[in-house]
């Protein structure tokens, strides 16, 4: 199976650890023997190097991006690269690279070195959430200064304006298509790296705020590294952390309750992966046909992705029709000039050339007998019929978003929350080699399959699956314990419930 998986969905994942933002300058410029720096030559020959390794492999370049506009990025990035460059500014340049392409799957890694300064440098102390152009703080990751408490708006960091940080890190994202909601999650989970690498490394912090009431706050904190925040006890979180464990109910992989038994049952998927998920999905669905569930709420927030055969498992089991999960799987080389530089893996290559066919538009075609779910999917086992409401976020990403885009297409489930964060036709994942640059030592992350689902007649080719009912998070409630879309979807279950109540009574 092929596992497809946004790491920036982790709280821990690759992209937090990476993610940065635009910079500012940095003074005079140094020696070019310095540590931290690179020559002139050295960045051009890695951004050479990068775009050259895109070009000749990346499956979905141009997928939502014409070629002379993705021309002009390589061009325009390249032309900054003309005198010796710090190392995390010459990542944040070929971060904004990687961003034009619009692929949620495809980034940048830093080296051992770069990573190990990220995880150790005091950075931004608190953990925020973004509504429109404000920040407001989640988390007080101080070890015990209350000034500043969550639900508070951060006005400014060290004179810089919020609206405008938000702004500045914003290019830097790599997302799927148009879709702001996966982009926006993931520079919330980064935010204090993105601080870190955008602005500057700085540990003390003047901060301007407002609280809930009103009240302008201000305070100067010492920044926190990575394992101090992890650590943290700061009395003033307590309420927060409880309803944080409230929402979540489950530290499982994949969670079963039932909201009101047998008649309205939750399944919460964190990620499509793990031995045991599939004999456990067979398990929940005939419990379910057991009990006689007339309401299945599938929370899928915050998931993702994982294995396309586990994606097209669950689908299985809301339908009891055949049906069609992929439409076509796109490689544009078998055999890729930069093996060397990467972590390829030669034995799937050899897998490659014996299970796809040339295409001359797009490389190669991947067939069914080397991805089973390019065949017609047969329904499961023990098929929920019954009433389907999926909650979705900017989080619901790669197979999770795959699992939306079929069972929308099917006309098998309501949706509620945001649109989702991976797209509706299809992402670029599948086998991902990192690919190192010779000189800066930074990894690419490289997509090699472009994936279409069998979803035709959509119309938002660039965008996720959009929901029937949007619900806008607002922290305000979070902080309440107020589980808005849930609320919504347990409203909708009720409803339905009623109407078949009275339909039944006449």
């Amino acid at each position: 199976m092929m596992t497809k998986c946004s790491l920036l969905a982790l709280l821990t994942g690759l992209s937090q650890i990476l993610a940065t933002g635009a910079s500012e300058p940095r003074g005079a410029q140094k020696p070019e023997a310095e540590a931290g720096w690179l020559t002139a030559a050295e960045a051009q020959k890695d951004f050479d190097f990068l775009r050259r390794v895109l070009e000749e492999a990346h499956p979905g370049l141009y997928r939502y991006v014409e070629k002379a506009e993705m021309d002009h990025v390589f061009d325009s990035q390249r032309a900054k690269l003309d005198r010796p460059i710090k190392r995390v500014d010459f990542m944040l340049t070929t971060l904004e690279t990687v961003a034009a392409i619009r692929c949620g799957h495809t980034s940048i890694r830093p080296d051992e070195e770069l990573a190990g300064q990220m995880e150790s440098a005091r950075k931004f102390p608190f953990r925020v959430r973004i509504e429109g152009e404000r920040l407001l703080v989640l988390f007080n990751d101080t070890p015990n200064d209350e000034t500043i408490r969550p639900g508070s708006e951060i006005l400014e960091i060290n004179g810089h304006k919020v609206s405008d940080l938000i702004r500045r890190f914003w290019p830097l994202e790599s997302g799927d298509g148009d879709i702001e909601t996966g982009k926006r999650l993931h520079i919330e989970n980064a935010f204090a790296l993105y601080y870190w690498a955008g602005v500057g490394p700085t540990n003390r912090f003047l901060i301007l705020a407002r609280d809930p009431e009103g009240k302008t706050l201000t305070a100067t904190l010492d920044g926190v590294t990575d394992g101090e925040r992890k650590k943290n006890q700061n009395p003033a979180n307590a309420a927060v952390q409880a309803v944080v464990r409230k929402i979540n109910w489950s530290s499982e992989n994949e969670a079963l309750r039932f909201m009101k038994d047998p008649d309205v049952a939750e399944v919460r998927l964190r990620y499509f992966v793990g031995d045991k998920f599939p004999q456990w999905i067979e398990d929940t669905f005939k419990s379910l046909r057991d009990k006689g569930t007339k309401t299945l709420i599938l929370d899928l927030r915050g998931n993702g992705g994982g294995e396309d055969g586990y994606g097209a498992k669950v689908v299985s089991c809301l339908t009891d029709k055949p049906f069609r999960y992929f439409s076509q799987i796109n490689i544009k080389v078998l055999s890729p000039s930069f093996k060397e530089q990467s972590d390829w893996d030669g034995g799937f290559e050899a897998k490659l050339r014996g299970g796809t066919i040339p295409d001359a538009k797009v490389g190669y075609r991947v067939t069914p007998e080397l991805h089973p779910c390019l065949s017609e999917q047969a329904p499961g086992r023990f098929p929920f019929l019954g009433k389907v409401i999926v909650l979705i976020n900017g989080g619901t990403f790669s197979t999770a978003a795959d699992v939306c885009a079929v069972l929308h297409h099917l006309k098998r489930a309501q949706f509620v929350g945001e649109e989702t964060g991976g797209g509706y036709y299809g992402n670029n994942s599948g086998p991902m080699p990192m690919v190192t640059l010779p000189a800066s030592h930074l990894a690419l992350r490289l997509p090699m399959y472009e994936y279409w689902n069998e979803v035709p007649g959509y119309d938002g080719k660039r965008r996720g699956t959009i929901p029937d009912y949007v619900v806008e998070i607002k922290t305000a409630d979070l902080l309440k314990g107020v589980d808005a879309t849930l609320d919504l979807a347990l409203k909708l279950a009720a409803e339905g419930a009623l109407r078949k109540r009275s339909a039944a009574s006449r």
